[in-house]
């Protein structure tokens, strides 16, 4: 290479590098590109586990003012109240006392299915499920002393009476219920004014049949329409 060529070979390598590379063999210029690309992922690490615990803290305090996990003696009042002005009249107010899980209240319940009343507050009962019960469709018997729990907090219960069996009743009802089957218990229940009854607090429909139509509008009048909102099974 003759003089005029290494000088033009020199210029170009002097204003390819940057000043901050400026006289650094090659194996230098990979360490300081190693080190900065540690720092990128380090960075990138830590920003990562910085949003993690930030999505951490946040569902926490869901969890700690979610409707669902409200303890005993802080959920009362949080409810909507009571519908007054919709198109079923209110039953009587039976009251909304906790009673001991042996204890039964047979004969304080003006209506059947219990709208309200005297209930149990326990992870275990006589029945064999908590109270309130976990939303969802039985396909036994469950108590008014469980039932009516689920309806002061806002709960649907949708029961049907055929003790002949009566399959495609039972599918219509359980259709009713959406995927998420908060706010609603599907159950039978033994000797009952007609096949049919639709309750919520202070409110209940019989029917004779399957009616989707009449159901539905009750849904939408009494859903969580009660003392108590509990949308998520407190058990």
């Amino acid at each position: 290479m003759n003089e005029k060529s290494e000088k033009k070979a020199g210029s170009r390598a002097a204003t390819t590098r940057p000043d901050s590379r400026r006289g650094m063999s090659k194996g230098q210029i990979r360490k300081v590109r190693r080190d900065r690309s540690r720092a990128r992922k380090n960075r990138r690490r830590n920003l990562l586990m910085f949003g993690g615990i930030l999505i951490a803290l946040v569902f926490i305090a869901g969890l700690v003012v979610s409707p669902g996990l409200i303890s005993r003696d802080t959920m009362d009042g949080e409810g909507k109240g009571v519908n007054e002005s919709g198109h079923i009249a209110l039953d009587p107010d039976d009251g909304r006392e906790h009673i001991d899980p042996e204890g039964y209240a047979p004969n304080k319940y003006s209506v059947s299915p219990a709208t309200s009343g005297p209930h149990w507050y326990a992870n275990i009962t006589p029945a064999g499920v908590p109270a309130p019960a976990r939303w969802g469709v039985y396909d036994k018997i469950l108590p008014d002393e469980v039932l009516t729990h689920n309806l002061e907090h806002g709960g649907i219960g949708l029961h049907y009476d055929c003790p002949e069996g009566c399959e495609e009743l039972i599918n219509s009802l359980r259709d009713i219920v959406p995927r998420n089957p908060s706010f609603y218990i599907v159950s039978p229940y033994p000797s009952l004014e007609k096949r049919v009854a639709i309750t919520a607090w202070r409110h209940h429909l019989y029917l004779d049949e399957f009616d989707r139509d009449q159901i539905i509008k009750f849904i939408e009048e009494y859903i969580d329409r009660a003392p108590e909102s509990v949308p998520s099974d407190p058990w």
